[in-house]
């Protein structure tokens, strides 16, 4: 097995990688596409599912920034539906949104950098998950881009493929 280190560092490679992907698929799309389609009909649209990744982003620092202060902390869930429709995610600008999601993964990046070796190990009370340490977060958040990436091409390429 790998070091644990490693593991990390592949991870934070796929974070970055995940945004660059996300721009490439955004530059490859009729705008209009990306607020018209639904996933199955009734689900987000890729703009919706752009704006929860950005969202979501602050909110996994918060939760980063709760474990490594905290002892054993409550971790913030937000509902990712009341979001969307409290904050009108379909009528926003996509190139700002994304760059306001860059922005805060940016964020999260630094924040990371910092973390002493001791850190990853601290861990939260994650509201659907329990017991999440640090290196849980990060991995989550991989698979949460990959999860979201999915959606959006399966979504797009059902109307436009």
């Amino acid at each position: 097995m790998q070091p644990i280190s490693v593991i990390r560092d592949w991870q934070i490679s796929i974070l970055r990688h995940s945004q660059i992907s996300y721009r490439y698929l955004l530059e490859q799309t009729d705008p209009a596409a990306l607020t018209r389609y639904r996933d199955g009909g009734t689900g987000w649209t890729a703009l919706e599912t752009l704006c929860h990744l950005r969202d979501y982003e602050a909110i996994f620092l918060v939760r980063a920034k709760l474990t490594m202060e905290q002892d054993f902390p409550d971790l913030p869930f937000t509902s990712p539906d009341s979001m969307a429709e409290e904050h009108a995610y379909n009528q926003q600008a996509v190139w700002e949104v994304y760059a306001d999601w860059v922005k805060n993964r940016e964020a999260f990046f630094t924040y990371l950098a910092d973390v002493p070796e001791a850190g990853w190990e601290r861990a939260g009370n994650h509201p659907r998950r329990g017991r999440f340490t640090l290196l849980d977060q990060l991995m989550l958040i991989s698979w949460h881009d990959l999860n979201h990436m999915e959606q959006i091409v399966r979504t797009l390429s059902e109307k436009l493929g």
